[in-house]
């Protein structure tokens, strides 16, 4: 799920309130034909699929698509809408605006042999998707019972458009890498079968960036048995997505694809490689971070930690409420009949609200010196402290716990309201080293506390029936 939850993610959800507002409240094309509706809604998803392949082409295809509804629109609002659409993809679009020239040195690497075929998958997958939205055109040509399938077929010429932009723009951005004057690096290099292996260290040498990428040279593996790392020149930006040439020596390596994930490493100088952290170094607690009620409170004492309750019941409604209104405007959208709209709707709108009760409401923590006991989205789990516990904690709202033999994800998301009681992440992560440390000092330790699994409140059916009514009645 993580990798949906980016950037991109503002497209689609912005494609959905908009498919809401255009054909529901705003009652859909003012064309009559049955095409029309169809491609409207073609062109609503396809910037919404696009998006995770290509920004820049997700960006177009809404601007087009925004440009074609505005005489399809019934009013102003149906047309402000889309364009709002169209915005949101091209301000996600501009977050891969090319960043500032480096400080450094820059210059041409050294000419490779050969320049290798790269992004064949995506290529492969746009010519494919291309003619698949072909063949869906003769279809509908032919037999006007398939003009349905031309939303498909739209989004799929959008992805197939996108999938071959990326190829594209990937193969050009490998033959400018070694045409135009690049940032130049010295770093410390591992070569590998297929990749390398990169530290960057900093100015001062106490860290160290750390990133690989794929290679059109396979490397024989290094028979030593220890790792060790030599003196490379790097050309390129060092971040993630960009594409760098690597050069050992009298060896040129040619990337076949774009850096991957950049983390920075604290860095061994002598040795040329990622410091080891000693574990408790790694889980130090930070006193400014803890509460005053974790600070004072008693080793033996019980506490909890759990998604603030006004949040959680937000987000809730959010979620179950918006699964219902979706499924039914597709049911409408399709000319079902209103039993199967409610029936789908009612289906819907349970199963968002099942996953919010489970993604929300129902993940809880309570902790002790004698361990901790959690209820997940599925799990329930009690684990005593041992000495190779960490907690940590993700930028992402989630905190990462490894205690006995379970590694325990708890959400924590920014609390809200300001005034909710909720731990922040880094509250939380100090509130649980805290005890941890006070854990390894006592002898002996009760069990880890105990935690029972919630049920479902009344107040959840209540919404779910609430959400049904308004749902039927909204979408006529």
């Amino acid at each position: 799920m993580r990798p949906l939850l980016r950037a991109e993610s503002m497209v689609p959800v912005a494609g959905l309130v908009t498919f809401l507002l255009v054909f529901g409240l705003f009652g859909g094309p003012s064309d009559p034909a049955p095409a029309a509706r169809w491609v409207g809604l073609g062109v609503l998803l396809a910037p919404a699929a696009m998006v995770y392949a290509q920004r820049g082409a997700a960006a177009w295809a809404a601007i087009l698509g925004a440009v074609l509804w505005t005489p399809l629109a019934t009013g102003f609002p149906a047309v402000l809408a889309v364009w709002v659409y169209a915005a949101v993809a091209v301000l996600v679009a501009r977050l891969d605006a090319a960043p500032a020239p480096l400080p450094v040195p820059h210059r041409r690497p050294p000419p490779p042999y050969a320049l290798p075929h790269v992004a064949a998958p995506a290529e492969v997958g746009g010519f494919v998707l291309l003619v698949a939205s072909a063949a869906g055109v003769v279809w509908v040509g032919v037999d006007d019972a398939a003009v349905p399938w031309l939303a498909v077929t739209v989004a799929a010429f959008g992805l197939g458009c996108a999938l071959l932009t990326r190829a594209v723009r990937a193969q050009a951005a490998l033959r400018r890498l070694f045409t135009v004057p690049q940032p130049v690096h010295a770093v410390r290099a591992v070569e590998q079968e297929g990749y390398v292996h990169v530290l960057l260290p900093s100015e001062d040498g106490s860290t160290a960036r750390e990133f690989a990428f794929d290679v059109a040279e396979p490397e024989p593996r290094h028979d030593e048995d220890d790792v060790h790392t030599e003196a490379a020149v790097l050309y390129g930006d060092p971040r993630e997505g960009s594409w760098c040439a690597l050069e050992v020596g009298e060896r040129l390596h040619v990337p076949v694809g774009p850096v991957g994930p950049v983390i920075e490493v604290p860095y061994d100088v002598v040795e040329g490689l990622p410091r080891e952290i000693e574990d408790d170094e790694e889980q130090l607690v930070d006193p400014d971070a803890l509460r005053p009620a974790d600070r004072d409170a008693d080793a033996f004492q019980p506490r909890e930690h759990r998604i603030s309750p006004r949040r959680a019941w937000t987000a809730t409604v959010a979620i179950g409420l918006g699964a219902a209104l979706a499924a039914a405007e597709l049911c409408r959208f399709a000319g079902l009949p209103r039993t199967t709209l409610i029936v789908v709707a009612a289906l819907a709108a349970a199963a968002g609200y099942e996953y919010a009760w489970r993604s929300q409401l129902r993940p809880r923590l309570r902790w002790h010196v004698g361990g901790v006991a959690s209820v997940g989205f599925r799990e329930r789990t009690r684990q005593p402290w041992a000495t190779d516990s960490a907690i940590v904690h993700d930028d992402e709202g989630t905190v990462v716990l490894t205690a006995g033999e379970a590694v325990l994800n708890v959400p924590v998301p920014a609390p809200w309201p300001s005034r909710s009681h909720q731990r922040t992440a880094d509250q939380l992560v100090a509130a649980l080293r805290d005890t941890r440390i006070r854990a390894l000092e006592i002898s002996p330790l009760p069990p880890p506390p105990w935690i029972d699994a919630p049920r479902r409140p009344a107040a959840l059916f209540l919404l779910w029936a609430a959400t049904v009514a308004a749902t039927t009645s909204i979408v006529r």
